[in-house]
């Protein structure tokens, strides 16, 4: 696989991505005490973020298909920078709101934007380089709480966390802005029954709810695991934001080692087995109260849930090559949804029965999210090509 500048930009675009969706979640005790914000209007601020994610990764995913993908990238890096800045000045609840739509608009852009970027630059090697793409996500991930605990207990305010954060995009901004990036080759026009037809396809249909409860998944632990942490098992601000850091490690190394494993056993194979260990690992949560077993298996879930999304972009990758930004936009608006859905979910849950009641609904998608690759994998090996316009080949 050769590396190029693209390259480079592209990882820093996903460090800055995975930052940015890490800080929030280590602050929100802080928000509780000094906005007096209550637990479901916590879960509205992921899900407002949510909506503007879904509606920038939907339009410009497929938008990217037409006029390419550099001048969505360059939108999403300033309205992500915008978004983080004006978190650091935000007074009131109202501000914070703002915030976050901002933010949301930028991670859905670059979401979008570089996952199909990635899908057309990385040839047959699909796996391997959405798996390095995502692997810095993870570096990013489980920076945010690192940092967040830095500026807070080293530098006595939090929101200097924010601020670093906002560099990141920045400076993906300055060096992605002189890089010529080509569309890719196609020898049809790629028109908008070309999107409708994606939605119709069984397969596609498949991997759209598989991401759409992964991310829900994913989405609650970065949000509510410090919380969760801090409330049930009574550990410090510390340790919890310490134990996101930890899981985001298990998902950085496994989005590596997934990356080439799936291209050895093949893309499907690989789903169903990341999800069948991500549902066990969960169930293993509501097993266990001692502290240190807790951080273990957070590792591990994070290793097991790694690969979903690179590997189900993948998949669908190699299905469709030509219509890399609207499968990649559609499959991450699905996730958005997820991302928007669940957090709230378990933020009205746990204010009605508690935090641990509300850790259910990530288990659940975890176990639907289990059944979805197995449904996917024996569609798959039934039939190795769908019948499709733009089919090429499928990795079962």
């Amino acid at each position: 696989m050769t590396f190029t500048k693209t390259h480079f930009v592209g990882y820093l675009g996903f460090v800055s991505l995975g930052l940015a969706n890490t800080i929030i979640g280590p602050a929100i005790p802080s928000l509780i005490s000094e906005f007096g914000m209550s637990f479901s209007l916590v879960g509205a601020l992921f899900f407002v973020q949510g909506v503007f994610y879904f509606i920038s990764v939907l339009s410009a995913g497929i938008a990217s298909d037409f006029f390419g993908k550099k001048p969505f990238l360059l939108i999403g890096a300033t309205m992500m920078a915008s978004g983080l800045i004006t978190f650091i000045l935000g007074k009131n609840e109202i501000t914070l709101f703002i915030s976050v739509a901002l933010i949301g608009t930028g991670l859905g852009a670059l979401d979008g934007g570089l996952n199909g970027l990635f899908i057309d630059i990385s040839g047959d090697q699909k796996g391997i380089g959405l798996g390095l793409l995502h692997m810095c996500f993870g570096i990013g991930a489980l920076s945010g709480p690192l940092i967040f605990t830095f500026a807070s207990a080293s530098l006595m305010n939090w929101r200097l966390a924010f601020l670093f954060t906002a560099f990141l995009p920045i400076l993906f901004f300055l060096l992605l802005f002189p890089v010529h990036l080509s569309k890719v080759d196609t020898q049809e026009k790629i028109q908008l029954s070309d999107v409708a037809m994606l939605l119709k396809n069984r397969i596609i249909i498949q991997l759209i709810l598989l991401l759409f409860v992964y991310v829900g998944a994913e989405q609650v632990i970065a949000g509510w695991l410090p919380t969760y942490l801090i409330n049930t098992r009574n550990v410090s601000h510390a340790i919890g934001s310490f134990t996101l850091s930890l899981f985001f490690i298990g998902l950085t190394i496994g989005r590596l080692l997934t990356g080439l494993i799936s291209e050895k056993v093949g893309y499907s194979r690989t789903l169903v087995l990341l999800s069948l260990g991500s549902a066990v690992f969960f169930l293993l949560v509501f097993s266990i109260q001692a502290i240190n077993p807790i951080i273990i298996i957070f590792i591990l879930l994070g290793f097991f849930l790694s690969g979903i999304y690179p590997t189900v972009m993948a998949q669908a990758g190699s299905i469709f090559p030509q219509y890399s930004g609207s499968v990649s936009g559609v499959l991450t608006a699905a996730g958005g949804i997820g991302g928007m859905i669940m957090p709230l979910s378990m933020g009205v849950v746990s204010e009605h029965a508690g935090l641990q009641v509300g850790l259910f609904v990530p288990l659940v998608s975890t176990i639907i999210m289990f059944f979805l690759a197995v449904l996917s994998f024996y569609y798959l090996k039934k039939r190795r090509q769908v019948q499709s316009p733009g089919l090429t080949r499928v990795k079962p």
